[in-house]
């Protein structure tokens, strides 16, 4: 009897189990939107999901209230995005594991793992040298902020774990749209550049706001607005 040809097995891991369905036939550059919520119980998690094109969602996974939230986001096809709270300051390279097993628990389906906006782990080459290792073995990807040494993208690169630096944190413009366009123009012009680029911003009204102006008016056509795993890549 012939052997039936087995298919290969698909890969596990939530990078690739979780990333949301992207398709880019014409090949433009990548442009992967995070957006950061931040906790509060006023925000309109449900108008989020339904945006009108790729972002994903960072969330802390030791609120309480995060399985419920990501899952808001997930039943409307976003990724989400694990941030690294569990990380205290002054942690030491044998409390990253522990760390990282709570935060698996209350984001199991996260494709990425982001640091905090003051970094706890990236700019220190011990700790990253410790973070990274088990990102991998989780199946994330790391996403990191365009700040100091940035230790954690080295390994990332060393290691081949798919990884990506945010370009600007739109957070920086807050309240001004037309500052936020000129951040996300200028977002599409290193997408140009370098075939991907991520920008961050916070989830709420403004923001968003200024995004779906900015998909409508602004160099938006120019690129390929994505999930983060698409511009998650192993370099």
């Amino acid at each position: 009897a012939v052997a039936e040809e087995t298919a290969p097995p698909a890969d596990p891991r939530p990078i690739a189990v979780h990333a949301a369905r992207f398709e880019n036939p014409d090949n433009k550059p990548g442009f992967a939107v995070v957006l950061i919520d931040q906790g509060g119980a006023d925000l309109d998690r449900a108008a989020l999901a339904a945006l009108p094109f790729p972002v994903s969602f960072a969330l802390d996974p030791l609120d309480p209230a995060t399985p419920d939230r990501a899952a808001l986001y997930r039943a409307a096809g976003k990724e989400v995005v694990m941030i690294a709270s569990g990380i205290a300051e002054g942690a030491q390279p044998s409390d990253v594991e522990v760390a990282f097993q709570s935060m698996a628990l209350g984001l199991p389906e996260a494709v990425a793992v982001m640091d905090l906006a003051t970094p706890q782990f990236q700019n220190n080459r011990l700790l990253a040298s410790a973070v990274v290792p088990i990102v991998k073995a989780q199946g994330r990807g790391l996403l990191t902020w365009d700040a100091g040494l940035n230790a954690a993208d080295q390994v990332a690169r060393r290691d081949d774990l798919e990884a990506a630096v945010v370009f600007r944190d739109l957070g920086s413009a807050e309240g001004d749209r037309v500052a936020v366009r000129r951040l996300l123009d200028r977002a599409v012009f290193k997408a140009g550049q370098d075939g991907r680029v991520t920008v961050v911003g916070a989830a709420n009204a403004e923001t968003v706001a200024a995004l779906l102006e900015w998909t409508v008016e602004g160099k938006a056509a120019t690129v390929a607005l994505a999930p983060l795993t698409a511009v998650l890549k192993i370099d």
